[in-house]
């Protein structure tokens, strides 16, 4: 497979929020990735696409120079461990350099071991604990990254 990258477009959004749903538990929804799309100069979203077509990864990014932070991040249960997360991470903190981010956050649950274990590879490091910070109650891991 070789999957290409490219931004996030409108007609993107029914997939993402159905992948948003079935792999996260909750999406912003169609309306908010709809204004987030058109008015807020400050993101950055990205897909990864199978040659078919097909979304096969998303991930979100928040850019407010020198400060950046990852929203979300996946790829589909079916295609992980074949490299395509780390492409796709890779290529969104290449997106940070080019915007002259020196650190990037993100939120991870502190159960998700693979996740953690994913980022610490790219040099993130726990920073700090966000209590109750999903909705359903649980805590996060607030994880930071130096460019």
């Amino acid at each position: 497979m070789k999957p290409s990258i490219r931004p996030m477009q409108k007609e993107d959004i029914d997939a993402i929020v159905r992948l948003d749903r079935l792999i996260l538990g909750q999406s912003l929804g169609e309306a908010a990735f709809e204004e987030e799309l058109k008015d807020n100069p400050l993101n950055r979203y990205f897909v990864m696409e199978h040659e078919s077509g097909e979304i096969v990864g998303h991930i979100g990014l928040w850019l407010d120079p020198p400060l950046a932070q990852v929203l979300n991040f996946y790829i589909v249960p079916n295609l992980r461990k074949q490299g395509l997360g780390t492409t796709l991470f890779a290529f969104a903190l290449e997106e940070c350099r080019r915007r002259s981010v020196d650190t990037v956050t993100l939120e991870v649950r502190p159960t998700n071991h693979s996740a953690i274990h994913f980022y610490q590879r790219f040099g993130f490091f726990k920073a700090a604990v966000r209590k109750q910070y999903y909705a359903d109650g649980q805590d996060a891991d607030l994880m930071l990254l130096s460019l």
